[in-house]
């Protein structure tokens, strides 16, 4: 698990810790808490007459391990000003995150939106849309321009993230999944060392360019692995909390503060790096 520095700020640092929850390993430490009162008027308004707190609430946020966090965080930072709240963020493997969502210790990010967990968890609208691209060894002897071009081929992928209706359908059927884990550095190394002929990975946007200098800066080596002409396909990038708990009632608030910086958001993600 990694702590994701610089991204929790909070006005009261006392006040603050009453609101975080530290997770450690698979289980929470939960301190006593004023978090649903906090949550309830980011999410719902101030009363009338209320007096304003001094206090942002520190929300709890996990992210899967491989994402690009250093194009996520100002992304994160710029709607936790609008929605006055700071984000305690982390790195854990998705099936982590995913329980960890499930039992209401902490909000997720990044995670794709698939219809078996839509009845247990409450998914915010789209913060922005990823591409799913395909990096190939370079002995693979085909351009991969669409699902049906991994016919035969053994493609890394990570186990509970959801690439999309055409790709799940075609696990197992025209690909064969291997499951990895790990940063997006340790994925590419397994690449490299042939655990898979094919690694799919998520790109916030559509310069291939980016995405090539992000693999050359995680130790991939261009010569041996080749970048697909396009993505095999989308993926909605959303926060998500356990339905009736304490964090799903920040969703609103969350997808108002997306709606009122949609072009900030997109030109955050397409600055150059």
């Amino acid at each position: 698990m990694q702590r994701v520095k610089g991204v929790s700020v909070g006005e009261d640092p006392q006040a603050a810790e009453g609101v975080t929850a530290r997770v450690r390993g698979m289980g929470v430490r939960r301190r006593a808490v004023a978090l649903a009162p906090l949550l309830a008027l980011v999410a719902g308004g101030k009363a009338a007459g209320a007096p304003v707190m001094p206090v942002m609430p520190v929300v709890p946020l996990a992210l899967p391990e491989g994402i690009n966090i250093a194009r996520i965080k100002p992304v994160l930072e710029l709607i936790g000003r609008s929605a006055e709240l700071a984000w305690d963020c982390q790195l854990v493997p998705v099936p982590r995150m995913l329980a960890m969502v499930e039992n209401g210790w902490t909000m997720g990010f990044g995670a794709g939106k698939s219809s078996n967990l839509s009845s247990r968890l409450l998914f915010s609208e789209d913060v922005f849309v990823s591409g799913v691209w395909p990096i190939a060894r370079s002995e693979v002897d085909r351009e991969l321009r669409a699902v049906e071009d991994l016919k035969g081929l053994r493609v890394c992928v990570v186990r509970g993230l959801d690439y999309g209706r055409a790709l799940e359908a075609a696990k197992g059927s025209i690909y064969a999944a291997e499951y990895v884990s790990g940063d997006f550095r340790t994925r590419v190394r397994q690449l490299m060392a042939g655990r898979c002929d094919v690694l799919l990975a998520n790109h916030f946007n559509t310069d291939v360019r980016a995405l090539r200098q992000r693999i050359a800066d995680s130790g991939g080596n261009l010569e041996r692995l080749k970048v697909g002409p396009s993505p095999l396909g989308t993926l909605g990038e959303r926060f998500v909390a356990a339905r009736g708990s304490s964090l799903a009632a920040l969703i609103p608030a969350l997808d108002q503060a997306v709606r009122n910086n949609r072009r900030e958001i997109g030109q955050l993600l397409a600055a150059e790096e």
